[in-house]
């Protein structure tokens, strides 16, 4: 049979001042292949296996216009008079009990999945703890990464040496700090507390460092093209121009999105850090960003 990778998603989210993990219930029994229907097994394993509300699971379902609440308890659409189905959220150890108790080849590599993804939350976790400021450094891909974008740097200080008449080189950083996640250099620090010997993009997460420096690079080479073409240095309002017509192509807009979710979900879940000007950026902190932190990619393979 051909191989088929595990990859259920795994949310963290804090209950009680304590974080834990959790798995929609509709998406583990669908990776389980069970052979009946999603609600009556669901109601079978907690009713059976004494599993509790609000401390093993919760339910949730999308209140909104033209839903009520039925004496029973059941949620209807007022429109069509159709029962809303509720989804089960489970913690981590109670998907990991029902994947066993499916007994099968199936049931038992979820289970193992579940096993190694909440071993890799709880690593990232210690770890932050201990050093929340570099906790971004666990990545494999940083340290590559991190030389690779010290070039890319280059390019551009080079750039603004040569085709630039004004050599402000840490006012030109923040126009692209800014851009891209909201904060100059001196805020992103103090929000950090960093000491001086600290360096600033030794701290940042490999993708962000990607970013930056594939638009360093990118926008050095827009300006040599445009002081060649004007045969003079440019002033700084001609920088301006330049960076601002650069940033609205080549799809910085999503690249800008992507980094300003990094920012405010990683540093608030890592490093207890909140963006003041990134909270609309928060999300869910998934095993999917845990293995990307970890530079993990590999998953488990059944057959």
């Amino acid at each position: 049979m051909s191989k088929e990778i595990i990859n259920i998603k795994v949310v963290q989210k804090t209950i009680n001042d304590e974080k834990k993990r959790f798995v929609n219930a509709r998406e583990l029994y669908q990776w389980l292949k069970v052979g009946r229907d999603f609600p009556n097994w669901i109601k079978d394993r907690i009713e059976k296996y004494d599993f509790v509300e609000n401390i093993d699971y919760f339910t949730v379902a999308n209140f909104g216009d033209g839903v009520k609440k039925r004496a029973d308890g059941l949620l209807i659409d007022e429109k069509t008079g159709q029962i809303i189905p509720k989804d089960y959220v489970l913690t981590i150890d109670m998907a990991k009990e029902i994947a066993m108790l499916e007994n099968n080849e199936i049931g038992k590599k979820v289970r193992k999945y579940f096993i190694r993804t909440e071993e890799n939350f709880k690593k990232v976790m210690r770890i932050a703890l201990n050093d929340p400021k570099f906790i971004n450094q666990l990545s494999q891909d940083f340290k590559e990464t991190r030389e690779e974008t010290k070039d890319y740097r280059k390019d551009f200080t080079d750039s603004i040496n040569q085709f630039v008449s004004v050599k402000h080189y840490g006012t030109y950083t923040d126009i692209l700090y800014q851009f891209l996640f909201a904060e100059r250099a001196k805020e992103y620090r103090r929000l950090l507390k960093l000491a001086k010997k600290d360096f600033t993009r030794n701290t940042m997460y490999e993708e962000v460092l990607f970013v930056i420096g594939s638009f360093e690079t990118g926008l050095a080479g827009e300006l040599e093209k445009e002081c060649n073409k004007k045969g003079k240095s440019l002033s700084q309002q001609e920088f301006i121009n330049i960076f601002n017509q650069f940033s609205s192509t080549q799809n910085w807009a999503a690249y800008q999105k992507r980094v300003r979710k990094i920012m405010a979900t990683y540093d608030e879940e890592l490093r207890n850090i909140k963006h003041p000007k990134l909270i609309d950026y928060k999300k869910e902190f998934t095993g999917e960003d845990i293995k990307r932190l970890l530079g993990n990619k590999n998953s488990e393979k059944f057959n």
